[in-house]
């Protein structure tokens, strides 16, 4: 049962949808490499643990310790900061301050340098986990806004290479040859580790996105064809004649827009999935992967029939 064409047609979508939200990953990897993305988000929510909005306070100060900034080179933000850096980076800013009037001791480190009642190991312990609990609720925000972006990368990608869930369903239900190539392919690349082990890269947690960009040419079927263009952009297909003649057809009103309709709703469809992300689809093609090979190979079930 579970090796019918049926199975077949999802493996081959979720190996599209897995190397297409590689593709976006990589993207959005981009994007945050060149606008520091990650800094601005790391500082900006350091601004509003220490209420130095204006980076004129604390965080100045913070960012101006040995142990932050050299963590990345000169002119560019960290995308990360140890707890145990920031914590001593305070740390060092109340000690310079024992034994002054300074705003410092009333701003948002006043209950820590209560509780800690100079005990400087227990100072460093309570900001430590005040750092880690304040990244984990900014954190979150981060990934929603990371998710509204892979989700606009991921409508670019889909309608740059007309990836059209229902077209490719269509396809790989109507093509065996094409069921089995894609099989192959996704019972090769669901061997790996993880999505990013799939393509081989420098920085293991990004992908190349040239070596992803093949996997996707190697049997996938998207892209656009004249077929396509013709139908949607100037609404005309083609058709054999009664004298055997291939001519072009124009399409009425309700066929043209009945196209446009089918082609966006295949097209949302792969954004939606896309925007769950090449973990999911990594997981869920090995499960397919594993339900498949429990069942009879097909040739023998051909044997089988035979």
């Amino acid at each position: 049962m579970w090796n019918s064409a049926v199975l077949d047609v999802g493996i081959g979508l979720a190996l599209m949808y897995l190397l297409l939200a590689l593709v976006c990953s990589v993207v959005q990897e981009l994007i945050a490499n060149i606008t520091s993305w990650r800094g601005r988000h790391l500082l900006t929510s350091i601004k509003t643990m220490l209420n130095d909005p204006n980076l004129t306070g604390l965080a100045k100060r913070v960012y101006a310790d040995p142990r932050i900034n050299q963590l990345t080179l000169p002119g560019k933000l960290p995308s990360y900061i140890p707890p145990a850096a920031f914590a001593k980076a305070l740390a060092d800013i109340v000690a310079d301050e024992k034994g002054m009037t300074s705003s410092v001791f009333d701003g948002p480190l006043a209950p820590f340098l209560r509780e800690a009642q100079g005990d400087a190991d227990k100072l460093k312990a309570a900001l430590e986990q005040w750092y880690d609990d304040a990244m984990d609720r900014f954190g979150g925000w981060y990934k929603r806004n990371v998710q509204l972006v892979i989700l606009a990368i991921a409508a670019v990608v889909t309608v740059g290479l007309n990836a059209n869930t229902i077209e490719v369903a269509r396809q790989i239900w109507a093509q065996p040859a094409l069921r089995a190539a894609l099989s192959s392919q996704a019972t090769r690349l669901a061997a790996t580790d993880k999505p990013n082990a799939l393509i081989p890269t420098q920085d293991a947690s990004v992908p190349d996105v040239n070596a992803v960009l093949d996997e996707i040419d190697q049997n996938l079927p998207i892209g656009w064809t004249t077929a396509d263009i013709d139908r949607l952009m100037f609404g005309t297909t083609v058709a054999t004649g009664a004298d055997g003649k291939v001519q072009k057809v124009v399409l009425s009103k309700g066929e043209r827009a009945w196209a446009w309709i089918k082609h966006v709703a295949g097209w949302l469809l792969t954004v939606l999935a896309l925007s769950l992300g090449a973990q999911f689809w990594f997981d869920t093609l090995g499960k397919a992967i594993g339900i498949r090979a429990a069942g009879p190979k097909p040739s023998e079930k051909q044997d089988a029939a035979g």
